[in-house]
């Protein structure tokens, strides 16, 4: 549906809006970055362009194979490719000529058994051969065409002979028919990628983005590709700007077509050697080898998945006093409030204003009070001024990127002409990471990485340093092609091993806006400058689940969108519900924006903003499970309808959905993304989905779209049948457990003041959703909160759930973790007359059992309570 136009009450907004972000800039900084835009021209202009690169090389036929432990080096005329298994399923393939980079996107030893290769003849191909595992092989043609299959001779997967361009290298290989593609990091794109061109080079897109825009601040050269044999997951490591073509063309060889389907794509490289890693299984499975690889998500603190408020433009330390104030006078849980650019003297980093912002310690101390953390940005930007410490610090010690001639490399940001920190050199990265303490020494919990592309500030041309910039890449040397995609990843790296000294016991936090490969063991991500749009909202679905299936789990939006039309209440309402089941659950907004505080909004719309973010404490239980599994496994909170992704990817309907996604497994959230929308049409996956809202309808079959009501005050979330889902029932009214609305019943400002220490659950709460059969099962998991002390695994399992039936829930506690003392057990669809636990009589309130810890609880006369499944829907909503 086309956008409309924006009234003039926005479009003075906007005017408003960009004046605000010229006055941040001042004349002087607006001028050097005028030149330096000017002189960045001028150079791109000198060096004539990409004219000058050399026609694609192949490798040639193939003369000689050496034989290796786990795997073989083959040599061709022009090329050479060493293949290694490192696990039954994983395969590395390296082409050369090109130089490796240093690996920054590895963790470590991945603990794989690497399995028993053998090396032998293609007896089926002339001068082919073939390194077989136990279950996967690779064929390779003479001409250095490759091919994965499955032992059985399945082909998952068909690569075309590489070309070198000296430096660079390009990869065709064959789409199947009905292949969906997925991931390469933060896109503006649907969820299955196909058809699409993608660069793969971080970058600020300059004040706003929307649907299509490319690149964007993150990204990861992972592509996930599904199709009816299987899925295989494939991470190019090679972090120099890179492009992926998946509109597909014409396959040119009949070796190419005979694989169903006779599209081709195209990765390829600016520079490096052509190494990549071929992952093969289902879709979870795949992302827990990455993520072994890469390394796994750190589990974030407790506290960091709570409520999160910032705005660019808090004038001073009052007016953040105020806002932590206003939302416990409220009654409104907050965890954290962030401070943008505007805290800092001049913009310079590692400073506070000493007039606006005098005393960060006093502020951090007069938050914790309230139960909020503070966390603040850091820009890698140094200020040019030999008066500034940190300059005059990095200067003498040679911290900073250099250009060609030796001298500093300067780009144009917020203080103004400013140096950049190597990050690429082991000593600059040590000595980036000591100053975090001067901010957690006044206080600060956590911490907010921007503006690291590396972006700069200019009017025309690529926003980033010059590429003849020089790094150090942990001493081989290089040029900014090389090391700009990792910038971002190795300030993380930075911060987080900066965090993890200043706070021993606890652990680090931090949100980025930029990364690589591997980015997802130091920060989150957020989607930054979105457009405060329908479509911008929309967006957002595909490009959170685009990220978890990318490696990257923990990430989230600004809520309302970052800049340009400012969101009406609807759409900030949409948006706030939306992002209440996302991991990163942040309001944000640009300078001369309204402020977003709930109280700044009429009451109905104030009092339904307070509702939803009440139900986000009550879904935190839930949320920390998923975070120890993302921790474990690597797999995303956030899931695509079609999870786990077997390898069906034709006609299921699920796979056609991109705004809508899993919560787990146990939760489907169906976001209303669109004006005026109050109902809408949705393919479910398959099983039997029940209201989360309105106790046990369900639908059981996934082949015809069911209509979904969404008033206003709420969006479609159902369940899935058989689950048992952990939630905080202290948020709630026992006569309504899973009501939004009625969360105004609790004594809330009560309930805030309880989040100083880890978040806990006040009262923890197994609902449990029985299946047609009468059983469900579920998880969760629980801890201090933060640190690295005892776990509590509990496991869940219900069975005999049934009118005139006997239930039993078996709960099994494994770890040293400590069970809270009191727990409810609710029971959706059924009331029972009578229930013990271990032999105890119990209260029964409706559906509602509290008790202590046990270990089975009995639940008997059970009656059925009559509800209706949603109606199928005729057409969209």
């Amino acid at each position: 549906m086309p956008q409309a136009p924006p009234t003039f009450a926005q479009r003075v907004a906007l005017a408003r809006t960009g004046a605000a972000v010229v006055g941040k800039l001042g004349a002087r900084t607006i001028g050097h970055a005028a030149a330096a835009s000017l002189r960045a021209a001028l150079a791109r202009r000198r060096q004539g362009g990409p004219a000058g690169a050399r026609p694609g090389i192949a490798p040639g036929p193939l003369r000689d194979v050496e034989v290796l432990d786990t795997g073989a080096r083959l040599f061709f005329e022009h090329a050479e490719l060493e293949l290694v298994f490192l696990a039954e399923d994983v395969v590395r393939r390296t082409w050369q000529p090109g130089r490796m980079l240093p690996h920054y996107a590895l963790a470590g030893d991945p603990g794989f058994a690497p399995p028993a290769v053998t090396v032998r003849r293609d007896v089926g191909t002339a001068g082919g051969w073939v390194v077989a595992g136990p279950s996967l092989v690779v064929r390779v043609a003479p001409d250095g065409a490759l091919s994965a299959e499955r032992a059985d001779g399945t082909v998952l997967r068909r690569d075309a002979p590489p070309e070198h361009l000296d430096p660079g290298w390009t990869a065709p290989f064959t789409m199947r028919a009905g292949e969906r593609f997925h991931g390469l990091g933060v896109r503006a794109a649907p969820l299955d990628l196909r058809g699409g061109v993608y660069r793969l080079w971080n970058r600020d897109p300059g004040g706003a983005w929307g649907p299509g825009r490319d690149p964007l601040y993150m990204s990861v050269p992972v592509l996930v590709g599904r199709h009816a044999e299987g899925t295989v997951l494939t991470f190019f490591e090679n972090p120099t700007k890179g492009r992926v073509d998946l509109r597909g063309r014409a396959a040119d060889s009949a070796a190419d077509s005979a694989v169903d389907g006779t599209d081709v794509a195209a990765v390829s490289f600016a520079g490096g050697a052509l190494r990549s890693y071929l992952v093969v299984g289902d879709v979870p499975s795949v992302l827990d080898r990455y993520s072994a690889l890469t390394g796994r998500p750190a589990l974030p603190p407790r506290w960091a998945l709570g409520y999160h408020q910032s705005r660019w433009g808090y004038r001073d330390d009052k007016e953040i006093r105020d806002v932590v104030e206003g939302f416990a006078a409220m009654g409104v849980p907050l965890s954290v409030v962030h401070l943008d650019i505007d805290h800092m003297d001049g913009f310079r980093v590692f400073t506070v204003d000493p007039t606006r912002f005098g005393d960060i310690g006093a502020l951090s101390e007069h938050a914790g009070r309230h139960g909020v953390r503070v966390v603040t940005i850091v820009d890698p930007g140094v200020k040019i001024d030999d008066r500034f410490e940190l300059y005059a610090e990095g200067r003498r010690d040679f911290r900073f990127c250099m250009d060609e001639h030796g001298g500093e490399a300067v780009g144009v940001v917020w203080p103004g002409r400013a140096a950049f920190p190597d990050f690429t050199d082991p000593d600059t990265r040590a000595w980036w990471a000591a100053r975090y303490a001067w901010l957690t020494d006044r206080g600060i919990a956590g911490i907010w990485h921007d503006m690291n592309e590396p972006a700069t500030i200019a009017f025309m041309g690529d926003p980033t340093l010059p590429m003849s910039t020089r790094h150090n890449l942990d001493g081989i040397g290089g040029d900014h092609c090389e090391a700009h995609n990792v910038y971002g990843l190795l300030m993380n790296r930075a911060g987080w091993e900066g965090l993890r000294a200043a706070y021993p016991d606890r652990r680090p936090f931090i949100v980025s806006r930029s990364g690589w490969a591997g980015t997802q063991r130091y920060a989150w991500n957020w989607t930054a400058d979105v457009q405060s749009t329908w479509d911008g909202l929309r967006q957002q679905v595909s490009t959170l689940l685009g990220l978890g299936l990318s490696g990257v789990p923990f990430s989230g939006s600004d809520i309302g969108g970052f800049s340009g039309i400012v969101p009406d209440d609807e759409l900030y309402l949409r948006w706030l519900q939306f992002a209440v089941f996302v991991p990163f659950c942040r309001t944000h907004g640009v300078v001369g924006s309204p402020p977003r505080e709930p109280w700044h909004f009429p009451p109905p719309t104030a009092a339904a903003l307070a509702a939803w973010i009440r139900f986000r404490y009550r879904l935190l239980p839930y949320l920390y499970t998923l975070a120890h599994e993302a921790a474990a496994t690597g797999v995303p909170p956030m899931r695509p309808l079609w999870w786990p992704g077997d390898g069906d990817a034709g006609d299921e309907p699920a796979a056609e959905v991109d705004d809508s996604f899993l919560l787990g497994d146990a939760l489907l959230v169906a976001p209303v993304v669109r004006a005026g929308q109050r109902a809408r049409a949705l393919s479910l996956p398959p099983g039997a989905w029940a209201s989360l809202w309105a106790g046990p309808p369900a639908h059981p079959a996934a082949a015809t779209p069911v209509r979904l009501s969404a008033p206003i005050g709420r969006i479609p979330v159902l369940v899935r049948r058989g689950s048992i889902v952990p939630l905080d029932d202290g948020w709630s009214d026992p006569a309504s457990p899973c009501a939004v609305e009625d969360d105004h019943r609790v004594d809330a400002s009560a309930r805030t003041t309880g989040l100083e220490s880890d978040h806990r659950a006040a009262l923890l709460a197994f609902h449990c959703w029985p299946d047609a059969g009468g059983d469900a099962s579920g998880l969760c998991i629980d801890d201090a909160g933060d640190g690295e002390g005892p776990v509590r695994r509990d496991e869940l399992r219900l069975e005999g759930a049934v009118p005139g039936g006997e239930a039993v829930l078996r709960w099994t506690r494994r770890g040293d973790h400590p069970a809270p003392a009191r727990v409810r057990v609710v029971l959706h669809g059924l009331v029972p007359e009578r229930a013990s636990a271990d032999g105890r009589e119990l209260r029964v309130d409706g559906g509602s059992i509290e008790s202590g810890p046990f270990d089975e609880l009995r639940l008997t006369g059970l009656q059925g309570r009559a509800d209706g499944p949603p109606a199928p829907a005729s057409g969209p909503a």
